[in-house]
């Protein structure tokens, strides 16, 4: 019978870390529903970010679509860097949204190219700084017991009964050790809505005194 590499299970948890890390130090609000894993080497971050489909590219939209594909990016880095025999094909989510959002900025490939190369480096770049913080919320779901999973009406992202997770506020306790300033959106506020100036990739953790 085939067994899950356990090294390449535990590896989500750094995947989904380095999402909700990297978002964080962009100013990216979090969610309630927290970090979330399985036994199958799946996971999901519950944060806001921009949604495919809206056409708009005033600054704030070019802005929020540039933000989500770094905090994207992030997680296979971070997944990569804590196992780097990790294959690909678990980040086909993230590239997926990546080449959407970068297809709804960018008609001329050149154009493409050289953003997603710049935001591509941009996240490898802020895993890089906030890695404590990444291994540190990594570490602490695998940490949780396994429970049961409970249907997700938003996005089916496992096919396993059971996981391990942590809630927003947990998520905010752990990475707020590391000069890291997450808060949360409420469902009832609605998307994520960028409020530094457009255009300036800003890493809040860079610019405390």
């Amino acid at each position: 019978m085939y067994r899950l590499d356990k090294e390449y299970v535990d590896s989500c948890a750094y995947h989904e870390a380095g999402h909700t890390a990297v978002a964080v130090s962009l100013g990216m609000p979090l969610r309630n529903r927290g970090v979330h894993i399985d036994t199958m080497g799946n996971g999901i971050s519950y944060y806001w970010f921009r949604i495919i489909g809206d056409g708009s590219n005033a600054p704030s939209d070019i802005l929020e679509r540039e933000r989500t594909i770094i905090a994207g990016e992030a997680g296979f880095i971070a997944q990569k860097r804590f196992y780097c025999d990790c294959v690909y094909g678990g980040n086909w989510f993230d590239r997926d949204q990546t080449i959407k959002l970068l297809n709804e900025m960018y008609p001329n490939l050149d154009d493409w190219i050289a953003a997603q190369d710049r935001l591509v480096a941009e996240a490898r770049r802020l895993v890089d700084v906030h890695w404590q913080a990444i291994e540190a919320l990594a570490k602490a779901v695998l940490d949780q017991p396994l429970r049961p999973r409970p249907h997700d009406p938003e996005r089916i992202w496992s096919a396993d009964t059971h996981e391990r997770w942590i809630d927003g506020n947990r998520v905010i306790s752990i990475l707020k050790q590391f000069q890291l300033q997450p808060f949360i959106r409420e469902e009832s506020e609605g998307r994520f809505c960028p409020n530094l100036t457009p255009g300036a990739l800003v890493d809040p953790a860079l610019t405390q005194t």
